[in-house]
């Protein structure tokens, strides 16, 4: 009883030393409406409220000095990618519903239709609140 009383200890020890850490991958469904994402590329810093993890729903403001952040529009964060792969054809294979380090992520600006489509430069830093 010790031993799984220690083992809780430590998982749950372990989730709050998680929140607000850096993180290599975060998958959208596994957080809360509401809960806050920012993840920096080369160019720009972004900052996500998470408004339905299911669809990957989200406000959306993007900085590039990490001070001045556009106003916040609705986006769908469609997931994690390298872009067109050239030895597949062109096909652009998405990690739906995730957030990666060292990849793209594949943004639709207020609709899933195609031309409002957009791939940010990779990924280079993911945080949690």
């Amino acid at each position: 009883m010790l031993l799984r009383s220690t083992a809780f200890v430590c998982a749950l020890t372990a989730g709050a030393a998680a929140h607000g850490d850096e993180l290599k991958r975060v998958t959208l469904h596994d957080l809360a409406p509401g809960s806050h994402v920012e993840f920096t590329t080369a160019d720009r810093m972004y900052r996500a409220e998470v408004t339905n993890p299911a669809t990957g729903e989200a406000k959306l403001a993007a900085s590039t000095d990490g001070v001045k952040f556009s106003e916040a529009r609705t986006v769908y964060l469609l997931g994690a990618t390298q872009g067109q792969v050239a030895e597949s054809g062109g096909i652009t294979f998405v990690k739906m519903n995730q957030l990666q380090a060292g990849l793209r992520l594949e943004l639709g600006f207020g609709s899933l239709e195609q031309q409002d489509r957009y791939l940010t430069e990779p990924i280079r830093s993911i945080r949690v609140e």
